[in-house]
């Protein structure tokens, strides 16, 4: 190749290297040092998050768009009027206004998600450098009611907590970008409807809030359960915390007691070692035992609270006798107790769609000492969560079939068809009807003559057992002076329809199961299956707790005109109706208002329930 040429050619090269390099340093300098905001084009737009709804449509968390207030520091002129002016408007101290105006940065937020009173001063300045930006925010229009299951989000609409965690992707919609009308992609925030029942759930935190109170407990949690299908109806917690308003919440109080952190079930597992005695040793259901008021095993004592002389094997479950369990399992042989525990789901997670879910402890067979049957056959050397309880003695009620527990009825999107319907799944059988059925009427004795009587309706038959564990304590390596109290029920006894859980921590004066909770489980049993169609009591009366407040009063004397508006702008009305009124609102359906009682123009009281549907 000529010399000449070859030279040429790499001048060429050389020259149009430099200019991408000096093209690729300019574009840098410009995007580093420009006064303006460039926002790529390429972020999909935000609909906000979907609809969190109880099984029948009633808007348990949902989204309203707000405007928030945002400044390019470099456009803005710092003036002392202009500060001032901010500050006054946003209320926000002056010397916040100035560290956020003397920032660096390009884009600084100077305050979220705002009224539109704040947002017309803040327009009415007219200051450079000063822009909206429309946002969502967050209204969960029961308070605190269910806030365990839903949780919460953070100032940026992500999920923290709850089924707002578990499923973040899905409600926000980042699961699926899809073209809007404008041909401008947009995330596609679905729906998800859970299979509580706000009723019944408002009634199990009313039952659980006037307990507490009144005993002193440290916490509590009601689970109920449908029997045929494993539907969670309710899953209530209290403490609880307000999602709207996250400034003054404990640990304690965002902590899912009962599921997050296992506890020894006690007593109510008497039922479990009686189901294993009737399916391996049938023989020691016919012998008596003798109660002396304790029992020495293998160098230990474990003592009953009572002396209860000769006892049969329905008495030991009636009157929780301790020594009468432990005597009846010595032939059970712990292999067969172990896999017939395995059977039920115990020593593993249920798979529920709430995060946090405690496995619990049941140990391999080969990790038991000479104590571990016995120990478990009264409920302890084993852990469980309220969970796993309840639907182990769901199959009891469910003639041995065991439904795996579920709280999702159904994932939707925004016109209301369903992308993911959670239908009921079982595990099969995990014992024989004649066993489940016998189990059933040791229950029934217990709450008729036993431990539960306090549980017993004049409305319903119902089946239960008590349990009371002590509390063991990792700092000491021992168990406590205090007590874990629950009931386990399943009403009514001749054709189960629920199964609940009534459980306290470390109720005053240590009180049993059978004293705090089992009068818990038959106060929500009265106040829930007439509501189911189960006859009973008159529940004309019923109501549900208010809803929450809003965030800007209006002088309404009558009934707005809510027609044709989108669920975010009658939100906002409502919400200033609540303020006002202290009006109880309830909203179903997806759309625009198609409908709403009280009519438009209706002179507005204390106390009104306002009730809104959506087309």
């Amino acid at each position: 190749m000529n010399q000449e040429v070859f030279k040429k050619r790499i001048y060429a090269t050389a020259l149009l290297f430099i200019i991408i390099v000096l093209l690729f340093i300019i574009k840098i300098f410009n995007l580093h040092f420009s006064e303006k905001i460039i926002l790529s084009q390429k972020e999909p737009k935000d609909n906000g998050r979907g609809f969190i709804l109880d099984k029948s449509g009633y808007h348990l968390a949902m989204s309203i768009e707000y405007n928030s207030v945002f400044a390019n520091p470099a456009e803005v002129e710092k003036t002392d009027s202009n500060i001032f002016n901010l500050s006054s408007v946003l209320g926000i101290p002056v010397s916040e206004i100035k560290d956020k105006l003397t920032s660096n940065k390009k884009f600084v937020w100077l305050l979220r998600k705002c009224d539109e009173e704040t947002i017309k001063k803040v327009q009415s300045l007219k200051i450079k450098g000063i822009y909206l930006r429309k946002e969502y925010r967050r209204v969960y229009p029961y308070n605190d009611l269910a806030s365990n299951i839903i949780g919460f989000v953070g100032v940026d609409n992500n999920g923290l907590e709850g089924i707002e965690y578990n499923f973040d992707k899905i409600l926000s919609g980042k699961d699926e970008i899809v073209n809007d009308e404008t041909d401008y992609p947009a995330y596609q925030p679905k729906d998800i409807t859970l299979t509580i029942d706000r009723f019944i759930q408002h009634v199990a935190e009313e039952e659980l809030s006037k307990t507490i109170k009144s005993t002193n407990a440290r916490q509590g949690a009601v689970i109920i359960m449908e029997v045929k299908t494993g539907r969670i109806l309710a899953f209530a917690k209290k403490p609880s915390f307000n999602p709207n308003n996250l400034t003054l919440i404990s640990r304690e109080q965002l902590n899912n007691f009962s599921f997050v952190d296992a506890f020894e079930p006690g007593s109510t597992f008497k039922v479990m070692a009686l189901i294993a005695l009737m399916e391996n040793n049938p023989e020691a259901l016919q012998k008596g035992y003798l109660c002396e008021g304790y029992v020495d095993i293998n160098d230990v004592r474990i003592n009953c609270l009572h002396k209860h002389g000769n006892i049969a094997i329905r008495d030991i479950i009636a009157y929780s006798c301790n020594v009468g369990m432990i005597q009846a399992v010595q032939p059970l042989h712990k292999t067969a107790f172990y896999e017939m525990l395995k059977k039920f789901g115990f020593g593993e997670k249920t798979g529920i769609e709430i995060p946090g879910e405690a496995t619990g402890i049941l140990r391999p067979v080969k990790q038991w000492s000479g104590l571990s049957k016995y120990s478990l056959s009264i409920g302890h050397e084993i852990s469980v969560n309220s969970i796993q309880l309840t639907a182990a003695f769901n199959a009891i009620a469910n003639d041995g079939v065991y439904m795996s527990p579920s709280i999702i009825e159904k994932i939707s999107k925004k016109d209301g068809s369903p992308t993911r319907s959670f239908f009921p799944t079982s595990k099969g059988r995990v014992i024989n009807i004649s066993v489940a059925k016998a189990a059933l009427a040791s229950m029934r004795d217990v709450v008729v003559r036993g431990t539960g009587k306090r549980a017993d309706s004049a409305f319903y038959q119902i089946a239960g057992k008590t349990g009371t564990a002590q509390k063991f304590s990792s700092d000491t390596g021992a168990y406590s002076n205090r007590n874990i109290s629950s009931f386990i029920g399943i009403a009514p006894y001749d054709n189960p329809v629920i199964t609940m859980l009534v459980v306290f921590d470390d109720p005053g004066d240590k009180k049993t199961g059978g004293v705090i909770a089992a009068p818990v489980f038959m106060n929500i049993v009265e106040r829930t299956l007439p509501y189911l169609g189960l006859g009973g009591k008159d529940i004309s009366n019923l109501r549900v707790k208010k809803t929450s407040q809003g965030m800007q009063r209006m002088d309404y004397t009558t009934m707005p005109d809510l027609s044709g508006m989108t669920i975010s702008e009658a939100s906002i009305v409502l919400q200033d109706l609540t303020l006002h009124y202290d009006i109880k609102y309830y909203v179903k359906g997806y759309g625009r208002v198609a409908a709403q009682k009280p009519s438009a123009g209706t002179k507005l009281n204390k106390n009104d329930s306002v009730f809104i549907i959506l087309k």
